[in-house]
């Protein structure tokens, strides 16, 4: 893990409707084309593994509505992508097993050595409806 993985270290609070874990949010930074290029240990059991040991893998295998959507305006993160995470819409989330869930996303944008990233924040919610 990444010097920049290894300090993000976040935990989940329940202050929404939903029901979630109580685990750590999947944190997995990216670079601006969207490949997934490390990730904290709760990102590490979505993924089935480290990136590293991973081939090339773009943050659309896991969010599937991400592939339609560009990750990056200008220097920042997408302004929708943004809104979405602030408003707290649901998406499909995908793991590598294949066991589909929703779950809330939250961005940011980070500069890292010199390179632009984009960390991207995965809480699961559980709901009684499931996504199709």
């Amino acid at each position: 893990m990444s010097m920049l993985a290894g300090k993000i270290l976040v935990k989940n609070h329940s202050n929404s409707r939903a029901n979630t874990n109580e685990g750590e949010f999947a944190v997995l930074i990216l670079s601006e084309d969207g490949l997934i290029r490390d990730c904290n240990e709760a990102g590490a059991n979505l993924l089935g593994g480290l990136p590293k040991n991973l081939p090339r893998l773009r943050i659309s295998r896991l969010l599937p509505k991400l592939a339609k959507i560009d990750l990056i305006k200008g220097e920042r993160t997408n302004p929708y992508l943004r809104f979405l995470s602030r408003i707290g819409h649901p998406f499909e989330v995908v793991s590598m097993s294949g066991v589909h869930f929703a779950g809330k996303l939250f961005f940011s944008d980070v500069e890292d050595c010199g390179l632009h990233r984009l960390i991207v924040m995965i809480q699961p919610i559980y709901q009684e409806n499931t996504l199709h």
